[in-house]
């Protein structure tokens, strides 16, 4: 028998779908939401923040805290036409003039003032998007591998489109609160609901998720989505491999990123573990036996433990095979042995119909997902007049401009406006990601989005000292370690632990199917350039053709850390 819910758990039963008291707070005189809304508004895909570069200053002069939200629209596999990414620039003036790019292909917005917050999530509902789902315990944004090949469109868009009718919440609050009772389109629900638990939430119940729920679709060979990190992961097996009809999917399960600093022995990243083989048609019910398996048996007494990824850890992958054999009533094949994954960012020019001259796609660096300045002047103007066709978001915060005939016009109107295409800095500022972290992020322990650029700039003057300008390095930095940013997949992952001190991981693949190791803790962010130096010089000198995460874990771990300066002043012992 379990122990009483948690007092999230109470919170969520005794909403009546997520509804609670928000309503009643949009139109009192305050600037802030009491802690029960605030956790619901989650779930609609906002989070309270406060401007934290002020809050001490604040505090001492007894002011309250400095309100204001984050929204994130949800953009399933990153996909955004031309007039949908006009609106979103559009209600960008109701936020900080900014868009922000995610690791998980949606846009958010920040510093969005309570008073702001209804005409900007019904203008993102008017453009066919919709906010419902971008967070909160529930399946969140789906993930797709963006690259718009037809191949990849053909298998990769239906199953996009039927899991988020799927999962995705079916209250009316929603659209009460936000949106008049209209529904978006991308938000309609699947048109009959399986093995109905709840009249109002069939798959989820009132109680909704334990945590939150993140799955992701690769292309075969092609793990830009990072699938390994997911609580599912869906990958399409090919006739040919990576070519041919589709025969049916590989899914994996148990991934995650996230961990507690002050909780190193019991929360921690894991990846992924393949569960089985799915034919065409198939795949839908299996992931809804996931999820609700998740529902019935995730921990929700202690959210830290509460993902999908213990819960397969502590059970096993043939338990959860059990349940997904039960729950659809057919029995689950072995997985297939997937094709190797290759190593790609989608940058530069691709001709997405196959045909050299055809139409094309730009994939686009964005430093840390900001769209702002004179890219913002530069995509709205390209979109405006047709010269893209249609944008999707990447999971490294990028972009790619598609159908695009006139290569010279599109890159000559991003150079104009001051805007860097690939070739023009270094691979590993292009790889390089970070989260928004501080000022916003009420998680956040130290720096990350505006610190990230000098990080580069540092790590770029110590690679080319030790034989290694031009090396693609993949760099995930995060402010705090739920690790929104995948550091712990990465070859190099930068982790906050204070306001100036981090934790280095390196050793992750960059194809993505293998954890990072800590290399060292609680390190100041001024000196994680000379920490690297001596394992990047002895790298530079191997005659080694694998890419640093891959040489790295191949060394003799102890013989590596003897390689690391000697830690200055007082450092707490290493995790």
């Amino acid at each position: 028998m379990r122990a009483a819910p948690v007092s999230a758990e109470t919170i969520k039963i005794e909403s009546n779908y997520l509804g609670g008291t928000i309503g009643d707070e949009l139109t009192n005189e305050r600037d802030d939401f009491d802690h029960d809304a605030e956790l619901l508004l989650k779930f609609h895909g906002i989070y309270q923040q406060d401007d934290r570069d002020v809050r001490r200053a604040r505090t001492q002069l007894k002011l309250p805290l400095d309100y204001s939200c984050m929204v994130r629209a949800s953009v399933p596999g990153g996909g955004i036409t031309n007039e949908q990414w006009l609106a979103l620039d559009r209600v960008a003036a109701l936020a900080d003039h900014k868009l922000r790019l995610t690791t998980r292909q949606g846009v958010q917005y920040h510093v969005v003032h309570k008073g702001e917050l209804h005409e900007l999530v019904a203008g993102i509902n008017a453009s066919l998007l919709t906010t419902l789902g971008a967070c909160g315990d529930v399946v969140r944004n789906v993930m797709a591998c963006p690259l718009p090949h037809p191949e990849r469109t053909r298998v990769i868009d239906p199953l996009v489109a039927d899991i988020v009718a799927r999962f995705r919440p079916q209250t009316e609050s929603y659209w009460e609160l936000w949106v008049d009772g209209e529904r978006a389109v991308s938000a309609e629900p699947p048109p009959v609901a399986l093995d109905p638990i709840d009249e109002i939430e069939p798959i989820y119940g009132a109680a909704y998720l334990p945590r939150k729920f993140k799955i992701a679709i690769a292309w075969p060979g092609d793990n830009c989505v990072d699938i390994y990190t997911n609580d599912v992961g869906i990958v399409p097996t090919l006739a040919n491999g990576t070519s041919g009809e589709l025969t049916g999917y590989v899914v994996v399960a148990g991934g995650g990123m996230g961990m507690a600093h002050n909780r190193p022995d019991d929360t921690y990243p894991l990846l992924a573990q393949p569960l089985g083989w799915v034919p065409p048609g198939e795949v839908g019910d299996v992931v809804e036996a996931i999820v609700t398996t998740q529902r019935d048996f995730g921990n929700r007494e202690d959210r830290s433990r509460a993902r999908l990824k213990y819960l397969v850890e502590e059970r096993g992958i043939d338990w959860l095979r059990t349940q997904v054999e039960q729950r659809t009533g057919r029995p689950l094949a072995a997985p297939v042995e997937l094709p190797d994954w290759e190593v790609g960012a989608h940058h530069g020019w691709h001709d997405i119909d196959g045909e050299q001259g055809g139409s094309r796609a730009l994939g686009l660096p964005v430093p840390s997902g900001k769209v702002s300045g004179g890219l913002r002047l530069a995509l709205r103007r390209l979109v405006a007049d047709g010269t893209v066709r249609g944008l999707r978001v990447t999971p490294r915060q990028d972009l790619l401009l598609l159908g695009v005939g006139d290569t010279e016009a599109v890159e000559n109107v991003l150079r104009a406006n001051g805007v860097r295409l690939a070739d023009d800095q270094s691979p590993t500022r292009n790889l390089a990601i970070a989260c928004p972290a501080l000022p916003t992020c009420t998680k956040a322990l130290g720096e990350a989005e505006r610190v990230l650029p000098d990080v580069v700039d540092r790590l770029e003057k110590v690679l080319a000292d030790t034989g290694n300008t031009g090396l693609a390095l993949r760099l995930n930095m995060t402010g705090c370690p739920n690790g929104c940013s995948r550091p712990y997949a990465a070859e190099l992952g930068i982790v906050g632990r204070t306001k100036t001190n981090y934790d280095i991981y390196v050793g992750g693949s960059p194809a993505g199917d293998r954890l990072a190791r800590l290399l060292r803790a609680d390190v100041p962010l001024t000196e994680v350039p000379e920490l690297l130096r001596p394992l990047l010089d002895a790298f530079g000198r191997s005659s080694s053709d694998d890419s640093f995460g891959d040489w790295c874990i191949a060394q003799d771990w102890s013989s590596l850390e003897a390689l690391l300066p000697t830690p200055t002043g007082r450092r707490r012992a290493r995790l």
